[in-house]
């Protein structure tokens, strides 16, 4: 499947002053199959090192970070030369040897040439324990050399799961071919209003882990796509277990199982007390940040007030959890899919919408999404900063077009953009643009000049 971050590998590719690319993002949305893929189509060799199946290759990075000692030894495991000037090096699966993430800046400054792409699963979360380990260890030099990330010397690049339009690029090119077209404010024909609204309630069973939307497009299989979604979900808290490090593996499981009943409640604002009788934040919030840290899932904050810049505004203690991918909330919810080809309503269905559009946001905007409560009845979905313009966002899971916050904010502030994401077809509305949730990754197209 065509990926859109392609884009951007192909950038830095060209990039005559490039650096070791790292590659970010949750365990399994494709960074693997990204660097090979890639490195096929635009290098002559691709010469592939995993540090997690090669249990030998760790040793080569322990005793030298020097480039011209390394490089002979990693030709010979590839079982070819490996050329400077036209081949690339992937390093997968990397947090098994924080020794090798470090080595990268010596690449960078002593063999700058070399194109090096890296991926590793949990990476944060497993070179922090890394890292304390080490500092455990007194007086080991090999220990001491993991302690420091290369800032400065690499590049980073974040992986998210396939949003609709690669979802959509992948089921029905011709009608992605039309999508792409789409800007401005004026409604679309109703012939294609009504199949991207189909596809857009195929992508909100499925979501976009790229191995469960490949399945869903080669099969066709509904009880396929929620047994892989069911696998993946335990493979999620296999990891919790395998790289918690100091953090009681229970207490990050009892998080993330909470996340449903959490984003259910009438108040969805994730509150401590609900996880378990007597929970309070000092218990969990080193597991919730283990979470945001493993890119499990996606924290939103409040914001004390609709100002510019609105990082200056989020309150550290109040937010909400969303899920990485909302096909995984919601297998994770057990709302089938009948229950979404038909349009029914549900109380849970609010939330796992608005999972949808966050997970669409992503990239989008300066600095990720926030949300906008005074009090529990007052409340503004999601808050973007689109350059130095704070624009509000509404997201309407059904027909219902109540939205009293927005709206009298929208009359009374007059933001140059307002958003209303819905099932409806795009169109101006009053001071904001009505944008249909299918196109919500492309919205910023939608948005027209600036409201009067």
């Amino acid at each position: 499947m065509q990926r859109d971050v392609e884009k951007s590998l192909l950038s830095w590719k060209n990039r005559a002053n490039r650096k070791p690319l790292v590659l970010m993002g949750a365990r399994q949305v494709g960074k693997t199959w990204l660097m090979r893929e890639f490195g096929k189509r635009n290098f002559a060799r691709v010469h592939e090192f995993n540090f997690d199946e090669q249990k030998g290759l760790a040793g080569f990075f322990r005793d030298t970070k020097e480039p011209k000692d390394i490089l002979p030894k990693l030709a010979a495991l590839s079982g070819a030369r490996i050329d400077v000037d036209a081949d690339v090096v992937v390093f997968d699966e990397i947090q098994e040897c924080p020794e090798a993430l470090n080595a990268l800046k010596y690449f960078r400054e002593r063999c700058p040439r070399l194109a090096i792409l890296a991926a590793g699963s949990l990476l944060g979360v497993r070179l922090g324990r890394k890292r304390r380990g080490a500092a455990e260890a007194s007086g080991d030099v090999a220990a001491d050399s993991v302690r420091s990330y290369p800032v400065g010397q690499v590049e980073l690049l974040d992986v998210e799961p396939l949003d609709f339009s690669e979802f959509l690029r992948a089921r029905d090119p011709a009608l992605h071919g039309f999508y792409e077209t789409v800007s401005g404010t004026e409604p679309l024909p109703e012939v294609f209003h009504r199949k991207l609204l189909d596809a857009y309630d195929a992508y909100l069973f499925t979501g976009g882990m790229p191995e469960v939307v490949a399945d869903h497009l080669e099969r066709g299989d509904p009880r396929s796509t929620r047994k892989l979604q069911r696998d993946l979900i335990a493979l999620q808290e296999d990891d919790v277990v395998k790289y918690n490090g100091e953090i009681d593996a229970a207490k990050i499981l009892v998080v993330l199982r909470a996340l449903v009943p959490q984003l259910a409640k009438e108040n969805e604002k994730f509150i401590y007390g609900a996880l378990r009788e007597g929970a309070r934040a000092r218990g969990y919030e080193e597991a919730v940040e283990w979470l945001v840290s493993a890119r499990m899932v996606r924290r939103v904050h409040n914001l004390s007030a609709l100002k510019f810049p609105l990082a200056a505004q989020a309150v550290r203690n109040a937010f909400k959890l969303y899920h990485l991918d909302v096909g995984l909330l919601r297998e994770t919810a057990g709302v089938p899919q009948s229950a979404l080809v038909t349009d029914a309503d549900f109380d849970f269905k609010g939330p796992l919408v608005e999972n949808y559009v966050l997970q669409q946001l992503a990239g989008h905007g300066e600095g990720p999404a926030r949300y906008y409560s005074e009090r529990a009845d007052r409340e503004i979905d999601f808050v973007l900063q689109l350059g130095s313009e704070v624009a509000p966002v509404e997201v309407k899971a059904g027909r219902d077009r109540k939205g009293a916050t927005f709206k009298s904010y929208v009359r009374d502030r007059r933001p140059a953009f307002a958003v209303r994401f819905s099932r409806m077809n795009l169109r101006r509305d009053g001071g904001f643009v009505n944008v249909p949730l299918y196109l919500a990754p492309r919205f910023e197209r939608c948005l027209g000049t600036p409201a009067p």
